[in-house]
Order: structure tokens, then C-alpha cells, then sequence
């Protein structure tokens, strides 16, 4: 670098450094305080952008450090170990505040995405997913962003009521699936695709999926290829067996004993049995039966997966 080169980038470096400061003093001033248990905000992502004079980045390092300091100071505030599942009750008001500063800042701030992703959902689910719809608008070749987008929804799904978790499924399917034509992103983001499907009954498009990867040239593939077929298999037939189940219920007032009382029917469904007349899984294993419950399924020992 010539001479002039270095005295126009040390002056840009003071001149960052003493738009910095004051900012930084700013901050200080302004930083929010709790009060009354409540916490509020007073700084905005588009007000402290103005601010910056072109030195955004410089100022997104500055409230991303601030952002990782209050996470810090709450946890241990807390006393509880470093987990999205042990932090979940500790308030955190200014956490979603904080990212989307630093991510207004600089929509490039891809750690700051995920960090959102790790642990805004347990206490603000829409936050998190719109903290993360926007990291994909603004870095859409980054795959992990759709891994953890459908992962916040595949987590949502399995604590939603069954309308809701079918379309939670849905949409954790759909991330999946465009996470995994990204360049350069895993195979198995088409199989979480895939498994997204079966959960939200969309086995159609389960099946197809799986289907196509049979002849893939990578043995475990499709060796996972198979195994995800056959888990669609029993689930259409434990829909099939239940749907007896509750027929029976209806008609009678309780469930049955056993599930061999339904063996003549199980062969007109085409639905392989054991020599007991109990109804077997695609590996064989007899179908697990909840009396109480009056609901079948597949049993722990058996390989197909639950």
C-alpha cells in the first residue's frame, strides 16, 4: 500500500473509532434498565443505522457484542446451565430487540440469525421466525437458515394441537426442501423433508420423495431411502387398523381385547398378520396395542422407525 493508501485508511480508522465512541457513550446512556420487572428498548435498528455514517458493520459488531453481554448477564443472573431448554423461563425482553438491531445493522450477520433461531422460539415463536425469514431474504445461499427455520417449526409442530401441527409439519417440509437445493447443502436436508411429510400426513409426496432416491449411487441413502418407505407403510396401516379401532368403539361401547378380532378384516385390507392373527409391521413385528388408549402402533423393539 502506498504511502497516501495508509494515511486515507489510519484516517478512516480514527474517524470510524470517533463516530464509535460517542455512539458507544450513547449506548451507555440509553442502554434500557429494568424496571418494575418490565424492560424496554429505546434505540431502533433504522435510528441507530443513521447514526453509523457508512460505519454499519463496525456498529453491528458493537451491538452484537451487547446482545451476547445481556444474554450473558441473565444466564448467569440465573444460575442455570447454557441450554435453549434451561433458559426458556429466564426473561429476556430486549433479546429480540437486541438481534434485530445487530441484523438491521448488517443483514449479513448470520451468527446473529442462528443465535435467534437457538433461543427466541421457547419465548417468542413469531420473533424467531421472523428473524429468520429475513436472514434467508438476505443471505438466501445459506442452507443452515432453512435448517433452522424448519427446525423452529418442526419443534412448534410437535406441541401443536393436530390442525395446527399438520400445518406446522407443512411448512418445516417446505424449509427443508428448499434448504436442500441450496449449493452445497446436505442429503439429508431432502430427508428431513421427507420425514416432515409423513409427520403431516402428506405421505403422497413422502413417498415420491423416498422413491426417487432408490436409485441413488450412495448405498446409504438409499438404505435410508428404504427404511423412510416403510415407516410411511405402517403409518398408512396403524391409520387403517385405528380406524377399526374407533369403529369398534362406537359400536360397542369399549375396545376390543386383542387386535385378532379384526384378522378377517386385516386380510381383506391386505395387511400382513403372524401366526397369532396379530397384525405385523413391514419387518415383521407384531403391531403394539394401548387398550387403554384403545390405539395401535409400532413397538420399540421393531426396526421400523416410530
Amino acid at each position: 500500500m502506498s504511502r497516501s493508501g495508509q494515511i486515507i485508511a489510519a484516517s478512516s480508522l480514527l474517524l470510524g473509532l470517533s463516530v464509535l465512541y460517542p455512539m458507544q457513550r450513547w449506548i451507555d446512556r440509553t442502554s434500557p434498565r429494568e424496571t418494575a420487572g418490565e424492560e424496554t428498548l429505546f434505540l431502533s435498528g433504522p435510528t441507530i443505522k443513521k447514526m453509523s455514517f457508512g460505519l454499519e458493520a463496525l456498529a453491528a459488531d458493537v451491538y452484537w457484542i451487547r446482545t451476547v453481554q445481556y444474554f450473558g448477564r441473565k444466564l448467569i443472573d440465573s444460575d442455570k446451565p447454557l441450554s435453549s431448554a434451561t433458559t426458556k423461563d429466564i426473561r429476556m425482553d430486549l433479546l429480540a430487540p437486541l438481534l434485530n438491531i445487530v441484523v438491521t445493522l448488517d443483514p449479513g450477520h448470520v451468527p446473529a440469525y442462528r443465535f435467534g433461531a437457538i433461543f427466541l422460539p421457547e419465548r417468542d415463536t413469531q420473533a424467531a421466525i421472523d428473524l429468520v425469514e429475513k436472514g434467508i431474504r438476505e443471505n438466501p445461499n445459506e442452507w443452515r437458515l432453512y435448517q433452522d427455520l424448519a427446525y423452529i417449526y418442526w419443534q412448534t409442530g410437535n406441541t401443536s394441537a393436530e390442525k395446527e401441527q399438520t400445518e406446522d409439519y407443512a411448512k418445516a417440509s417446505y424449509w427443508y426442501d428448499r434448504g436442500a437445493n441450496v449449493p452445497g447443502a446436505p442429503w439429508w436436508m431432502h430427508d428431513l423433508s421427507g420425514l416432515m411429510s409423513i409427520k403431516g400426513k402428506s405421505r403422497e409426496t413422502a413417498r415420491a420423495v423416498y422413491s426417487s432416491y432408490l436409485s441413488s449411487d450412495d448405498p446409504n441413502i438409499r438404505a435410508q431411502a428404504i427404511d423412510r418407505l416403510k415407516q410411511i407403510r405402517a403409518f398408512e396401516e396403524l391409520d387403517a387398523i385405528n380406524a377399526l379401532l374407533s369403529q369398534y368403539k362406537q359400536q360397542t361401547g369399549e375396545c376390543p381385547a386383542d387386535l385378532r378380532v379384526f384378522a378377517l378384516k386385516f386380510r381383506a385390507l391386505k395387511l400382513s398378520v403372524d401366526d397369532d392373527l396379530n397384525p405385523v409391521d413391514p419387518d415383521g413385528f407384531a403391531y403394539g396395542y394401548d387398550r387403554a388408549n384403545c390405539k395401535a402402533e409400532i413397538t420399540l423393539k421393531s426396526t421400523v422407525s416410530r
